[in-house]
């Protein structure tokens, strides 16, 4: 479980978000400086606009939101799907 920045590093596409509320956004792409930008569905901004991200020691990913938090988010990869979950959100794109 978790990831490394190499296998994050690239662009994501939202495939599953488990119903949740939160707007995530439909694309992210993560570059190799850390950062981050990310698009919404035009309606709602999404939770992720750019801004920066860590990986952590233990795979997870830290994340800087649209309202400047820091949120970590449990990550998994599986082939070529990447999962992020933190309490009851999960959210699944595919590169």
């Amino acid at each position: 479980m978790g990831v490394t920045l190499g296998e994050l590093v690239g662009r994501w596409h939202k495939v599953d978000d488990g119903g949740s509320t939160t707007p995530y956004p439909q694309e992210i792409e993560f570059f190799p400086d850390r950062t981050y930008r990310a698009t919404g569905d035009g309606v709602r901004r999404p939770v992720w606009d750019e801004a920066e991200f860590d990986v952590l020691p233990d795979g997870s990913v830290r994340i800087q939101t649209a309202h400047d938090r820091r949120v970590t988010y449990a990550a998994s990869l599986t082939g070529e799907l990447l999962t992020l979950s933190a309490d009851d959100d999960r959210v699944t794109y595919r590169r």
